[in-house]
């Protein structure tokens, strides 16, 4: 395979965690906690407060390295 193809596509998942780490994790969550979906979405805010959280973290850590990550990635594909 080619180096350029790989590079690229581990910057497109790069990009696209942040949009797929909020379904992933709610679904962590549901897992690990043992609840059903449909009684996460009834149910207690303090869960979707704490999915929140998460997420929002998420984002500020990629926020804070998506600039490393991206350069890293194109040092790489050259």
């Amino acid at each position: 395979m080619n180096n350029a193809f790989i590079i690229s596509l581990l910057n497109q998942c790069w990009r696209w965690s942040v949009f797929l780490m909020f379904p992933l994790l709610l679904l962590i969550y549901v897992q690990v906690r043992g609840i059903p979906l449909s009684a996460f979405d009834n149910g207690v805010n303090q869960h979707k407060w704490l999915i929140i959280l998460i997420y929002l973290l998420y984002v500020l850590l990629w926020l804070r390295f998506n600039r490393r990550v991206t350069m890293l990635l194109e040092q790489r594909r050259r």
